[in-house]
């Protein structure tokens, strides 16, 4: 199964398992995932979200492949389907990352409420070196929570992000030793499965609501300058080096 899930005082813990995949998301995962998370919302036995993976890699990000053949970042999309439902959900949302955490991987973080990072933990927005361009609203996300001039360095540059530059950059909530991790993000789970439900969610939505207000013009251009990029030459020479394991020629 790509997604292992384990109930526990109220704290849904949610593993992706494609480790022959390296984690990555492809289109029936994010289907699955997508359902997996309107199911926790409407169970009253769930009361916090937590995604973790298994130890080593949390997500290299979507599936290449699928999107050379389909370049869509629109709202209908399997992928943009899964992240309406993370940014719809009324319950908090957690994630334990360990490993590397690129892409598609690092959206979803933006997403969550609260994300704790193990300390040798890599993370990375390598969409122009893959001659694509960000999507899902993370152009607004990545300022909003850093600062244009960081933001734009990681994104422009592709540059890797370390777990304390993380931290600094809004990313994630706390970095912890790679062996404690875990155990200190469900504990914060577990203390946040116990307060009122009421709320917890009436405070999430106020600590969302300007946030969302803007992501959905921001995420509606990026579809358009996303699906632009993916038709190019460069995106698709540079998505082929990707997976073959080389450098891409873009002379």
């Amino acid at each position: 199964m790509p997604l292992n899930q384990v109930l526990e005082q109220r704290v849904l813990t949610v593993e992706i398992s494609r480790p022959e995949k390296r984690n990555t998301l492809d289109a029936k995962t994010l289907e699955e995932f997508t359902a997996l998370l309107a199911n926790a919302e409407a169970d009253d036995n769930v009361r916090v979200i937590v995604i973790t993976a298994q130890p080593g890699i949390f997500c290299a990000g979507g599936d290449l492949k699928e999107q050379l053949e389909n370049p869509s970042a629109s709202s209908d999309s399997p992928a943009g389907r899964f992240i309406t439902q993370l940014q719809t959900m009324t319950k908090p949302m957690m994630a334990c990352v360990e490993g590397p955490c690129v892409g598609f991987g690092t959206t979803i973080l933006y997403y969550c409420d609260l994300v704790y990072a193990g300390a040798s933990s890599l993370f990375s927005l390598p969409f122009t070196a893959l001659g694509l361009t960000p999507r899902f609203g993370v152009s607004y996300l990545a300022v909003a929570a850093a600062g244009l001039h960081k933001a734009a360095e990681k994104i422009l540059l592709s540059e890797p992000i370390t777990a304390q530059e993380a931290l600094q950059m809004g990313m994630v909530s706390g970095v912890f030793e790679d062996d404690a991790v875990r155990a200190q993000t469900l504990a914060r789970a577990q203390r946040l499965a116990k307060l009122s439900p009421v709320a917890v969610r009436s405070s999430k939505e106020l600590l969302r609501l300007a946030m969302n207000k803007c992501i959905e013009a921001v995420r509606e251009r990026e579809a358009s300058a996303f699906e632009a990029a993916a038709a190019t030459p460069a995106a698709k020479e540079a998505c082929a080096a990707f997976l073959e394991g080389r450098k891409p020629n873009l002379d």
